[in-house]
């Protein structure tokens, strides 16, 4: 990556095929259920923040392997025209791409998730030339796929000075080995719980907090989010929207907290802009397709005000 990036991302990116339809059709039913709408588009954790945060105006690059498939060379040309730098993304023959499959409710935006994994956790092998990339950004972010070289590159970020951000929405095996090198933890609501054993979340966050990071954001959907660090704790509220869709609303909260913190804001402004971005996202169906510009999140927080 010839220029210095401001984000750099390694995990999840998916080929996503997303339907709205009034209700899930039975098995051997014969009657059909007709789907309102049909669209193909770009999803995963890490790739639809770093598209999210690219359209807001930041620098991003995507380290990560998919396959050289139709999928594959779909989500490479989507990053493309995002802005997002893919010189660290490899295509191969010998992995395939994720695919998933999204009934969304029609009315509600409510969403049902069936995935092909197509790869597996270990494929991605890290160089040199990433540990430059992921040495010379801003921040790195995570979410848990391709989890040994998360972990390599967490600890490459972190003795170089690069904020490590993580989004984590459930535990899984390893991440004790990477949440330590974690600054800003932001996770969705069931995650403190299940990885901490803590049933009362703000005795969970605090758990997570020990952990080393300097804030803990825990997103509530539709009621907000809430962050804590070791001197006080913020709720701020989320706006509300007549959802279509909210598959990547989440992701898109991850690409303008980044993008917000990067501006040296404050942790309550951070938050606002971020769930600002998550509501604007779910206009439409699609994980990427209603990622607001840099323009259209200061309006509707203008109007806010």
């Amino acid at each position: 990556m010839r220029c210095r990036i401001d984000i750099v991302g390694l995990g999840y990116c998916t080929y996503d095929i997303l339907a709205i339809t009034p209700g899930l059709p039975r098995f051997d039913d014969v009657r059909m259920v007709h789907l309102a709408d049909l669209v193909y588009d770009g999803g995963g954790q890490v790739g639809t923040a770093l598209t999210a945060a690219a359209r807001l105006g930041a620098r991003t690059g995507y380290i990560g392997i998919l396959g050289d498939d139709r999928e594959g060379r779909f989500l490479r040309d989507l990053f493309v025209r995002d802005g997002v730098n893919v010189e660290r993304l490899r295509l191969s023959g010998e992995v395939g791409t994720n695919v998933c499959l999204l009934l969304v409710e029609r009315g509600t935006g409510r969403r049902a998730i069936l995935c092909h994994r197509r790869v597996d956790a270990d494929a991605l092998r890290l160089n040199e030339a990433d540990r430059a990339v992921i040495r010379s950004a801003r921040v790195l972010h995570l979410d848990g796929q391709f989890l040994p070289a998360a972990v390599r590159a967490a600890r490459w970020a972190k003795a170089a000075g690069v904020k490590v951000c993580f989004d984590g929405n459930h535990p899984r095996p390893g991440l004790d080995a990477l949440l330590p090198s974690v600054d800003w933890l932001v996770v969705a609501e069931p995650f403190p719980a299940a990885y901490t054993g803590e049933a009362d979340l703000e005795r969970a966050a605090r758990g997570l907090l020990a952990l080393g990071p300097e804030v803990v954001v825990v997103t509530l959907g539709e009621r907000g989010c809430v962050l804590w660090t070791r001197d006080e704790c913020l709720t701020v509220p989320a706006f509300p929207v007549q959802a279509v869709d909210t598959t990547g609303a989440g992701d898109a909260f991850h690409g303008g907290f980044i993008y917000a913190m990067l501006q040296g804001w404050d942790l309550r402004r951070v938050a606002l802009f971020a769930n600002a971005v998550a509501a604007l996202n779910c206009r439409v169906l699609g994980g990427r397709r209603g990622l607001p510009g840099r323009a259209e999140v200061d309006a509707l927080l203008h109007r806010r005000t």
